[in-house]
């Protein structure tokens, strides 16, 4: 009996498709969770990138930098507590972009995201009027011990402007 149960898993064993390695949640730009403030505006510097804004934010010291060079990325978030990093939030739009080019660099994002850290899980998912203006939103997210990234679609439209943005959020936790 002994042996057809070990026969059973090793067979169990050879027809399981192999598990796939998932990589660990880092900071984009190569950065480190922690690195202090200091450091940051190096590096910023040194990537010829600006800080235009400085706020506290929940406690947080918050940076909004621009320049930092990535196909469509307008604007990048720090977030900062006891003086290291502790979050980074790439926000993307294109003038040129219409909801559908939205929708399809949101879909390349999720799978890119999936090929590393697997499937996603769905955390918003809503289109809601707010008098003249329809918002939307979407939003997935990847979780590891300590840390996490979200995938956000965010969309205001009005009979006359139109709004629309997809942001990465890492986050150490």
């Amino acid at each position: 009996m002994h042996r057809i149960v070990l026969a059973f898993v090793f067979l169990l064993c050879l027809s399981a498709p192999p598990a796939r390695a998932v990589e660990d949640i880092k900071p984009p730009f190569g950065l480190t969770w922690g690195v202090s403030k200091e450091r940051m505006a190096e590096s910023i510097k040194a990537a010829n990138a600006k800080v235009v804004e400085k706020r506290i934010v929940n406690g947080r010291e918050v940076w909004t930098v621009d320049g930092l060079i990535q196909t469509n990325l307008q604007h990048t978030v720090f977030y900062f507590r006891d003086n290291g990093l502790v979050e980074a939030e790439l926000q993307y739009q294109s003038p040129a972009w219409l909801d559908a080019e939205y929708n399809t660099f949101l879909g390349q994002l999720r799978l890119s995201l999936e090929s590393k850290f697997g499937p996603g899980k769905l955390i918003a998912r809503s289109k809601t009027p707010q008098g003249d203006v329809i918002q939307t939103l979407t939003g997935y997210e990847w979780v590891q011990p300590g840390n996490a990234i979200q995938l956000i679609y965010f969309s205001a439209e009005s009979p006359s402007q139109v709004f629309r943005m997809v942001s990465l959020h890492y986050k150490a936790m």
